[in-house]
């Protein structure tokens, strides 16, 4: 899996090779206890996102976005905006939002392949 942020470079590079991670799971599944493991790493995700990746946030509001749409036009503006704020953040870019159809069409397609990763 491709790293989504911080959270999950320190699992990569620190928790699991160091042994971390398998000792607490080996604790908490003793103990029938939660470690709070996942919930601190998407949280680290979140808040350190790694360059060009998308926030859980992000990936849930895609999501639901490309399951309903058509491929010809947006429910809203709102809609809009929210795709070019998410392509702005993600790409490190400053577009403008805009009824163009190529312009729209490549946001589109930019985001997709950034969800295909996620």
């Amino acid at each position: 899996m491709k790293s989504r942020g911080l959270g999950d470079d320190i699992e990569k590079y620190i928790t699991k090779p160091l042994g971390i991670k398998k000792v607490v799971d080996t604790v908490a599944d003793a103990l029938d206890a939660d470690c709070g493991c996942e919930k601190r790493k998407e949280k680290l995700n979140q808040w350190f996102p790694k360059r060009g990746s998308l926030r859980q946030d992000e990936h849930a509001f895609l999501d639901m976005f490309f399951a309903t749409y058509n491929g010809n036009s947006l429910k809203s503006e709102q809609e809009r905006d929210m795709l070019y704020a998410i392509y702005n953040r993600v790409n490190k870019a400053k577009e403008e939002p805009t009824s163009c159809p190529p312009c729209l069409k490549r946001i589109v397609e930019n985001l997709r392949a950034k969800f295909n990763e996620y």
